[in-house]
């Protein structure tokens, strides 16, 4: 009989959260019957039904609205109010429903779920709503507890975190990240890294030989350092083009920041379809990130053979350290990111090309999408057995 599985995690539409989630349960269903909870809302076109369909997605608002009459009614009426800005599921954790008995309800729900389950796989922050009263119930259930890392961890965190030692294996991106809980009794862990999720067609665009246009792919917020990218780039490099691929918070002060700018350009949201069209018509991806666990951008500028300029986050030393493609900067320190652009600028074609030729084979090496389906399918396996 195949042991059944269940991934939770704060999922929405758009996201490396909900790409990488996607492809963990496509893998593992080979394997086991997997369900995903989403603890946050998604609707019918998140990213995650590119490998998984609605029938084994469940999503805790839409649990709590069908269970009960009373959060349902509150939905309503708080939707009705709103004007129906946003899908009736966004409105079951309104604020009254929080002040009578809205999370004492949505765990119980959560527990229903994980009683159904054999082993339990977290793709969340350890800061996420409900990770600590799901790592505390499977524990006592003496159910296996996956904890999939999906971004920077603060150590501070760590030190009010007891439940942490009743994960069984932490999947880190980067080493970086696991020794941020080094101090963890127990800290059973494994490396793996993500993959491109349009794989085929990226690997076979053209190398990268020339450095006259930049791409950024990401959330328009703070955390992603691209106001501050924005900033510096506005006061020189006027010959070169910046693409800025996302959408966010920051959209409206961006759009103002670079009227007038006919070498910085503002798609919004793109599908993945477009985004490799987009990355095959520049030669370089910037990462200006102060907090990333990968980023997932990375590893589509190895794959597609770019140059990287990147921040040191995540895991990009750890990808690139044994490469050519040393473009580090720090985005508040504006003479460190001319530096690597001037430098890049004075390089001959036959250097690019070898540089970008070299990501990708760093990319075929060790990240390709069947490399990693196994690293996760290895991880469960060993762990169970």
């Amino acid at each position: 009989m195949r042991k059944r599985l269940l991934i939770i995690g704060p999922l929405s539409d758009i996201g490396g959260r909900e790409l990488e989630t996607g492809f963990i349960a496509e893998t593992l269903s080979d394997d086991y019957d997997v369900k995903i909870l989403s603890t946050g809302n998604l609707t019918s076109n998140s990213q995650i039904f590119d490998f998984v369909s609605a029938k084994e997605v469940i999503t805790l608002n839409e649990k709590i609205a069908k269970e009960s009459i009373w959060f349902k009614t509150l939905a309503f009426f708080s939707y009705i109010k709103a004007c129906r800005k946003e899908p009736f599921i966004n409105y079951v954790s309104n604020n009254l429903a929080k002040k009578t008995g809205y999370r004492k309800f949505a765990i119980t729900q959560i527990i229903n779920e994980l009683d159904k389950v054999d082993i339990v796989v977290l793709c969340a922050q350890i800061s996420s709503n409900y990770v600590k009263e799901i790592a505390e119930y499977a524990y006592s259930k003496h159910k296996k507890i996956v904890l999939r890392t999906s971004t920077t961890i603060n150590e501070n965190e760590v030190l009010v975190r007891a439940w942490l030692s009743y994960i069984d294996l932490f999947i880190h991106h980067s080493s970086s990240n696991a020794k941020r809980l080094s101090t963890l009794n127990n800290h059973n862990y494994q490396l793996i890294d993500q993959c491109t999720f349009r794989e085929s067609e990226m690997l076979n665009i053209e190398p990268a030989k020339i450095f006259k246009s930049l791409l950024y792919i990401g959330r328009l917020a703070p955390e992603k350092g691209i106001n501050e990218l924005i900033d510096v780039f506005t006061r020189q490099h006027h010959n070169l083009k910046l693409t800025i691929i996302g959408d966010g918070e920051l959209r409206d002060v961006i759009e103002k920041k670079i009227l007038g700018y006919d070498n910085i350009q503002l798609l919004g949201y793109l599908d993945q379809v477009k985004i490799v069209e987009q990355i095959s018509l520049v030669d370089t991806i910037i990462i200006p990130s102060y907090e990333e666990s990968g980023p997932l951008v990375a590893l589509e500028a190895m794959a597609s053979a770019r140059l990287i300029i990147s921040t040191k986050v995540g895991a990009m030393e750890d990808r690139l350290k044994d490469g050519l493609n040393q473009f580090w900067f720090n985005i508040n320190d504006e003479a460190s990111f001319r530096q690597i652009i001037d430098r890049i600028i004075k390089m001959e074609t036959d250097t690019i090309l070898k540089i970008t030729k070299q990501n990708r084979a760093i990319y075929m090496r060790n990240y390709q999408q069947k490399e990693i389906r196994s690293q996760y399918k290895k991880a469960i396996f060993n762990l169970i057995n």
